[in-house]
């Protein structure tokens, strides 16, 4: 199970979504995270926690993706929030 840190705002930009520290948050995280559309979607499930599986089912009823790639592409996504720091 994957959960985001509190502290974190989402908003959109342009055709951009960034996630934004507040409070004691941005003494741990320096800057925004940039989230295309589909990062925004799986960002908001990982505001209530989810596992890989129901992120890659969230891929793959929104987007025609196959369900293999829709894993990948979850796994690369929790990597670079785990770099950021801003998961659980």
């Amino acid at each position: 199970m994957f959960k985001v840190k509190d502290g974190f705002i989402v908003r959109k930009i342009g055709n951009r979504f960034m996630a934004v520290p507040v409070g004691s948050r941005t003494s741990e995280i320096h800057g925004m995270i940039a989230l295309s559309e589909s990062g925004a979607l799986l960002w908001a499930a990982l505001e209530q926690g989810a596992d890989i599986e129901t992120l890659a089912g969230i891929l793959t009823d929104n987007y025609d993706v196959e369900h293999s790639v829709a894993v990948s592409d979850v796994e690369s996504f929790l990597d670079g929030l785990k770099e950021q720091g801003a998961l659980q």
